[in-house]
């Protein structure tokens, strides 16, 4: 049984002042309302909510990638070539990431690397895996600071180029305790690997890339079946599903999810060291928890464990087909609902963790609404996008 309204109005006045982001108010006047999920039958599942949702700042443009820090909160906008930084505490703008020469292309994908520093994926191009094209991702990394009076400023201190190998679109990465960087190609299905000099190797990468060598558990399905989202008939862009996409890391073990191989995958972290060639690496990889039977398609867009919460065993992933976050349990791969709720999760994309203030660590969850556009839809032929794009923080629960 669900709390009321009003319990779930207390419980988040409670936790905002408690926290000290009373002052959390979208950009766009909206009052902020808790989420919580009636409809959990209606989607497959008989599990309560375990967290409790609010709208914390709105944008007229598209939006993809979200992460941030004490103060801020960084969220693309990928098709204006920017990444905009607000106020976490207001939702206000106080300024952007500086683009490097040529511009930002495509950047969508972003984490926190510690209080004062954030590292950006930019695409380098959207995917076309039939007729196949490359991609060119860059890395981009920066720091930041905001002062007393507010203003903010940071400077790029590293770009990491993939422009010496082979790359269909990247579509996340991890930075691990060593300074190394993990980075995940959902077309060719690869793992490469990028050293702290900047050079890159490959970590889990098919003997070729031609489609008898591709690796089944990290490539792309060529084909997908239509589905609905939202209301909407649904076609991945290309018409194909991913492979190899959102990318974690926990006490020594990579975990990934792939769309076409239906299911959250892991392998050893000490094994893109050892002295194999990197395709029979793959031979580690082991399924954590499949995709449920009745489901046509699943897919993970992002997904992070809390980094402030070690005792927390929980991976938490953005499942945009079904307009929710869960979260999934690594050991056992049990499936739970965090936050489910149509409007403030219409396509979640992107989520992270904010640092702890008194103790709470909200997760901030970005949605994009990619079923009401042919630039991700091939089902639909026009854009109808429902302006503002939201940002929402999740409060989440034991």
């Amino acid at each position: 049984m669900m709390p009321s309204k009003w319990v779930a109005l207390s419980f988040v006045g409670w936790m905002l002042s408690a926290c000290g982001e009373a002052s959390d108010n979208p950009t766009s006047g909206s009052t902020e309302q808790p989420s919580t999920s009636a409809s959990l039958a209606s989607r497959g599942t008989d599990e309560r909510a375990v967290g409790i949702a609010v709208d914390y700042a709105h944008s007229d443009k598209l939006i993809a990638g979200v992460a941030g820090g004490k103060e801020v909160v960084f969220v693309g906008q990928p098709l204006e070539g920017k990444i905009v930084a607000l106020s976490r505490f207001t939702g206000e703008k106080l300024g952007e990431l500086p683009p490097p020469p040529e511009g930002f292309s495509i950047p969508f994908i972003m984490h926190s690397l510690g209080e004062g520093r954030i590292t950006v994926l930019a695409a380098g191009g959207l995917p076309r895996p039939d007729p196949f094209e490359p991609t060119k991702p860059t890395l981009h990394e920066f720091t930041y600071r905001v002062d007393r009076h507010h203003n903010f400023t940071a400077t790029r201190i590293r770009d990491i180029r993939f422009t010496s190998v082979l790359v269909g679109f990247a579509e996340d990465f991890v930075r691990l305790d060593d300074g190394r960087y993990l980075l995940s190609d959902s077309i060719l299905g690869s793992i490469w690997v990028v050293e702290r000099d900047g050079s890159i190797v490959p970590g889990i990468v098919p003997r070729t890339f031609d489609r008898p060598d591709r690796i089944a558990k990290l490539a792309y399905c060529p084909t997908m079946p239509k589905i609905e989202v939202n209301g909407y008939p649904f076609l991945f862009s290309g018409s194909t599903m991913p492979g190899v996409a959102p990318l974690a890391v926990r006490d020594g073990t990579v975990y990934y999810h792939s769309t076409c191989a239906r299911g959250l995958y892991s392998f050893p972290l000490r094994i893109l060291r050892d002295g194999r060639p990197p395709y029979q690496r793959a031979g580690d990889i082991r399924l954590v928890a499949p995709t449920a039977p009745n489901l046509q398609v699943e897919e993970l867009l992002d997904f992070t464990f809390n980094p402030y919460n070690r005792f927390d065993r929980w991976l938490y992933a953005a499942d945009p087909l079904k307009l929710r976050v869960i979260r999934i349990d690594v050991e056992t791969g049990r499936k739970q609902v965090v936050a489910d709720d149509p409007e403030l999760f219409d396509f979640p994309s992107s989520l992270g963790f904010l640092p702890p203030i008194a103790g709470i660590s909200p997760l901030v969850v970005v949605s994009n609404q990619q079923e009401r556009t042919p630039l991700t839809n091939d089902a639909v032929t026009e854009t109808t996008f429902k302006l503002p794009f939201i940002v929402s923080k999740i409060f989440v629960g034991p």
